[in-house]
């Protein structure tokens, strides 16, 4: 088993956050998502996110194996003020190839810890996966879809973090 070492993402980190994270839905959501929709994700785009968010301080650990990132997670304070709790983890993505090894687990303790060292003893984790199987449902299981749908699944990516 190739050894993990964390790190803290810069704004240097963002084209390779933005390829990782377009790599990582291209992996999890087949199926899940239009091909269409993974097929168009733009690694440029979603690192132009990945840098205003780097730049506005948005903790994000990188999980390394081999000088490369295998996985990444994103946490900060609550971005909802009518819920209860102080903190979230946004994100938690890990390559295929680099999952089943504990780099998941690493990379959630990691942001529990910067969370509640930022003083946020609550926190909640952001239900991308159900959100996002929602977004499917969307999609007839004959591959036809709603033009509101395509429009949603559009909006959804490269967003804000």
């Amino acid at each position: 088993m190739t050894p993990v070492s964390l790190r803290h993402a810069t704004p240097q980190d963002a084209e390779a956050l933005g390829a990782i994270h377009v790599q990582c839905w291209r992996e999890a959501y087949v199926g899940m998502v239009p091909d269409d929709v993974l097929a168009g994700l733009d690694p440029m785009a979603w690192a132009a996110m990945w840098r205003g968010a780097l730049s506005r301080g948005v903790a994000v650990p990188l999980a390394m194996q081999q000088h490369a990132i295998a996985g990444f997670g994103c946490s900060g304070a609550q971005r909802d003020a009518a819920l209860p709790q102080s903190g979230e983890i946004r994100a938690l993505y890990v390559l295929r190839s680099a999952q089943r090894l504990g780099i998941g687990r690493t990379l959630m303790a990691a942001m529990a810890r910067h969370l509640l060292a930022q003083g946020h003893h609550s926190r909640r984790t952001c239900p991308r996966a159900a959100s996002t199987r929602r977004w499917a449902a969307a999609w007839s299981p004959g591959g036809t879809r709603s033009t509101q749908a395509s429009t949603l699944w559009k909006s959804r990516t490269a967003g804000t973090i």
